[in-house]
């Protein structure tokens, strides 16, 4: 069953389709919304909407924020809350408020700049997911009740457990697609059975029991003995009842062992405890350092998740159309090639570096989505410079370089140029370029890498 809500101000975004799930509580700033009673309803009717709001009871918001994530019509929604739940934070994306039109136009921007396919694959699904909503984290949750006590809600909406989510993210981080974040907190797993309900426990050194006690004892100098303080005591006197010798002063007659700990069970007395760890589900006893260590992080997305997310396909923040870019080894090798054809045919080329200096400040002045599509029209700007015989590679994240044949570096002036010119068409925040050139041929040496790297930095910005 679902009804059209029209408020006041229903004429603000008459095209974008914003649903309202539970009981409609009206307000002179709402936007034009279709509601449903549930998301069965919603999901039946076929429709991707931009804006969920939710407005129900905790325990039902919370399932009905799992299956609106499982979803693959509203998996990358923006959905908020009315009120916040116990997973609202992890599945959700704020609460609902009159300023929300600024939180939406980013999420639309951002969504309409994906060109990575998700719909089939879980990893694709997460970096799209962190990409469209801003400031977005993965964050763990903590399951005190669940032998393994975090798990990561979003995830498992999607279908990966939380026994498997850190070896995943893992698999994610060495991509450099997500990074951590901050540090939540460091668990101790049993290395039997991996329950990380664990009781740590004072044993004996030397039998492992753990009928242990504190144990003040006294050591007589005349004769050696070690034994309880209180049987050393006689009336308002000490005295050892080995030899029974009086014990008058502390230093001289007697002293106090540093040994102040007693085990009932093999009368061993020592310094310090040893500590296990008892599995309260296998209760197998491990030593601490057996234990397997694993430390629970919020992550977010790297400029190569985002890049990806961006561009469908390369991890820079240059990238070119296919079959215009290589790989370091190739650019390499080809360098070294038209090196010794330029010293047999007396030919000149140059090579081009062209790096971004200030993209995170960039970035974070104009906002990912404004930003990230100047730096496309950068790359527009690129691509009308670039002849089908340049050979291009990614030098670094933020950086590119050309190999030009046939090209003197006198004749780069132009290239320059058409580059600069795209500052006009900025805003008060701009992209800084650092452009360099180098000429071939040149006495490279075996190693390609290092001489590019030590040329570079010699080279002076044109």
């Amino acid at each position: 069953m679902k009804e059209v809500i029209l408020s006041n101000l229903s004429v603000d975004l008459p095209h974008d389709y914003f649903v309202w799930i539970g009981r409609y509580q009206n307000a002179d700033w709402h936007p034009w919304f279709e509601q449903f009673n549930s998301v069965e309803a919603l999901i039946g009717n076929g429709r991707i909407p931009e804006i969920i709001v939710l407005s129900v009871q905790s325990e039902e918001q919370d399932k009905w924020l799992m299956m609106l994530r499982q979803h693959e019509l509203t998996a990358l929604s923006l959905i908020l809350v009315f009120r916040e739940s116990p997973l609202s934070s992890f599945l959700g994306n704020g609460i609902w408020r009159e300023d929300y039109k600024e939180q939406y136009q980013s999420y639309k921007l951002k969504k309409q700049q994906i060109k990575l396919n998700f719909q089939d694959d879980i990893v694709h699904k997460l970096l799209c997911y962190l990409w469209c909503h801003h400031d977005a984290i993965l964050e763990p949750h903590s399951v005190p009740a669940r032998r393994y006590l975090y798990d990561y809600p979003l995830l498992n909406a999607w279908g990966v457990s939380p026994e498997e989510s850190f070896a995943w993210l893992s698999d994610l981080q060495k991509n450099n697609w997500i990074e951590k974040s901050t540090l939540s907190n460091r668990l101790r797993f049993c290395p039997s059975c991996h329950s990380g309900h664990l009781n740590y426990i004072d044993v004996c050194p030397q039998c492992h029991s753990i009928d242990t006690e504190q144990q003040s004892c006294l050591h007589c100098f005349n004769c050696g003995h070690v034994g309880d303080q209180a049987l050393f005591r006689k009336l308002n006197t000490l005295s050892c009842p080995n030899c029974l010798q009086n014990l008058r002063h502390i230093g001289v007659d007697y002293d106090r062992p540093i040994e102040n700990h007693h085990c009932n069970s093999c009368h061993t007395l020592f310094v310090d405890a040893v500590v296990e760890a008892e599995c309260l589900h296998c209760k197998v006893s491990s030593k601490l350092d057996s234990l397997h260590v694993r430390n629970v992080y919020s992550f977010q997305l790297t400029a190569h998740g985002r890049s990806l997310v961006r561009q469908g396909r390369s991890q820079s923040l240059f990238s070119l159309a296919p079959g215009e870019q290589m790989v370091s080894e190739q650019f390499y090798w080809l360098l070294d090639w038209q090196n010794k054809l330029a010293k047999r045919h007396h030919q000149t080329h140059s090579i081009l570096s062209v790096q971004m200096l200030n993209v995170a400040e960039f970035l974070s002045a104009e906002g990912e989505a404004k930003g990230f599509a100047q730096l496309d029209a950068l790359q527009e700007r690129l691509r009308s410079v670039i002849r089908v015989t340049d050979a291009c590679s990614n030098y670094t994240q933020d950086g590119l370089l050309m190999l030009l044949p046939m090209t003197e570096i006198k004749q780069l002036k132009s290239i320059y140029n058409k580059l600069f010119d795209l500052k006009e068409l900025q805003s008060s925040s701009k992209i800084e370029l650092s452009v360099k050139a180098i000429s071939l041929p040149a006495n490279i040496g075996e190693n390609v890498g290092e001489w590019l790297t030590d040329q570079l930095l010699q080279a002076k910005p044109m």
